[in-house]
């Protein structure tokens, strides 16, 4: 009897493998593409890690031949053309970084790392404004799927700072497209108020960022919102109170308000940066500009004004130093020039809204 089980128990067992060998086969016939893809899948991903290693170790000739072989085998592998999009924007070669950049995209649309990159090149390196603004669009319409697992993962703040970023972005394009149309016509205003409405947008998810509060200086500036542009101007100059081009800017704003006091002080700020990073062109130049606001002050009657005040420009690059992210004197290290260089006006424009 138990010779009888046994050899049952064999020949079902030989049955279901002789069925699940005759399934095979026929899949094989019947779902060749699949294996043929799958195969292909597996070799683009053995490529795609190949191009990885060769790109951390910046052998970027190397990295972009594995992710050629890779996407021939498996296109859909947005990462590696992300990635060969970047290394071409390092070899300057902008028109096949797009072209990468979009084929991940066609296969990956809410990769919006990759779309960022594609905005930016587009605006930035091919002046395509209108192009890049549908894409920042994009991220900024988006509404991924958001996970917040406490202490292991957290994607809503990265989305939220690429939204930011997005508008910033937006910004700088529609600012392009202004200056692309020329100064002082009703579509360049147009595209400068769309510029500030970005920046703006932008605030809402960058807080304390220096580069979009500066922007938007900068644009309120061009509009002639002399105000908002003060408030912004200190603002960011408070962010960030090292940064010469905010300080120049800001004293070209207060001499159109002819606030030729604060305006020499930002000048002089300026000069001790530009001296500091040994740009002596630029400062050359703002020299000038600092003699003409002196003889302004002077045809207000402020000579002792001129007299008594501290000259910042006297301040030279052996006096100071930059220390953990500090500009400090070297002659007196307790004494912190980023305390020096912080904008005192902003209650003056406070006032005025």
């Amino acid at each position: 009897m138990n010779l009888i089980i046994k050899l049952l128990k064999l020949r079902i067992t030989k049955i279901f493998l002789s069925l699940l060998m005759i399934a095979f086969l026929a899949s094989l016939y019947f779902c060749r593409n699949w294996y043929f893809f799958q195969y292909h899948k597996c070799i683009g991903f053995y490529y795609v890690h190949k191009g990885d290693k060769a790109y951390k170790a910046a052998k970027y000739q190397k990295a972009i031949d594995y992710y050629r072989l890779a996407l021939r085998n498996y296109p859909g592998h947005s990462r590696a053309s992300c990635n060969l999009g970047n290394i071409y924007v390092s070899f300057e070669n902008y028109y096949e970084a797009v072209n990468a950049y979009e084929n991940a995209l066609k296969y990956s649309p809410n990769f919006m790392v990759c779309r960022m990159d594609l905005g930016i090149i587009l605006s930035e390196k091919m002046a395509n404004y209108d192009k890049a603004i549908q894409e920042y669009g994009r991220v900024v319409n988006a509404n991924p799927f958001t996970i917040n697992i406490p202490f292991i993962f957290n994607n809503k703040e990265t989305t939220s700072i690429n939204k930011g970023l997005a508008y910033y972005n937006m910004g700088l394009a529609y600012r392009g497209k202004a200056v692309y149309m020329g100064d002082k016509s009703s579509t360049s205003v147009k595209y400068l108020k769309k510029a500030r409405e970005s920046y703006i947008n932008a605030k809402k998810y960058l807080k304390n960022d220096f580069d979009n509060t500066y922007n938007l200086a900068l644009t309120n500036h061009l509009l002639g919102d002399y105000n908002s542009a003060g408030s912004e101007y200190c603002k960011a100059i408070n962010i960030k109170p090292d940064s010469y081009e905010a300080h120049y800017n800001f004293a070209l704003l207060l001499r159109s308000m002819n606030k030729n006091e604060e305006a020499l002080s930002e000048l002089e700020k300026t000069t001790m940066l530009l001296d500091y990073y040994g740009n002596d062109n630029k400062n050359k130049y703002v020299f000038g500009i600092i003699n003409e606001i002196k003889r302004r002050i002077l045809n207000e009657g402020k000579y002792e004004y001129l007299k008594e005040r501290e000259d910042l420009t006297s301040l030279k690059s052996n006096d100071i130093t930059y220390y953990h992210g500090k500009v400090l004197a070297s002659k007196q290290k307790a004494f912190k020039m980023n305390n020096l260089l912080k904008c005192t006006y902003s209650n003056q424009f406070e006032e005025m809204e």
